[in-house]
């Protein structure tokens, strides 16, 4: 996928984004902030029967990491509790070290070209990896 292809994908994201919701009434949630630009987010979801549920997020925030947010949301429908913390994990390492990322995770390739936003990319990830240790 090309770098245009990458920003249209990241844009669509942030225009109208997987899980975005205002009225969240969720039984786990957790707020997360990155004061390199100001980005709020709070994750959020149900627990049923050991699965990931309603998996939401809200706040306000940039581009690049309302999409994160809404790939993360995506990526991480329908999972176990067990698949998600795993996904989780890998997917934030994966950010983290900026490997390449593939299929659903693809357009946030973009965000390399811009390491300053890398921690715009990762809050989403980073406030999920802590509501869901928290259901421990």
């Amino acid at each position: 996928m090309s770098s245009a292809l990458y920003q249209q994908a990241m844009l669509a994201h942030h225009q109208n984004p997987y899980g975005f919701e205002t009225d969240i009434k969720p039984t786990h949630q957790q707020e997360g902030y990155n004061p390199a630009c100001g980005d709020e987010i709070t994750v959020a979801f149900e627990i049923s029967n050991n699965m990931l549920d309603n998996l939401n997020f809200s706040g306000d925030s940039c581009a690049i990491c309302r999409a994160s947010a809404s790939i993360m949301c995506q990526t991480l429908a329908n999972c176990s509790l067990t698949e998600a913390k795993r996904l989780l994990d890998e997917k934030h390492s994966d950010l983290a070290e900026q490997k390449p990322l593939v299929g659903l995770l693809e357009p946030l390739n973009s965000v390399y070209a811009f390491p300053i936003r890398l921690q715009c990319a990762l809050l989403p990830w980073q406030t999920a990896q802590v509501c869901l240790a928290s259901c421990d």
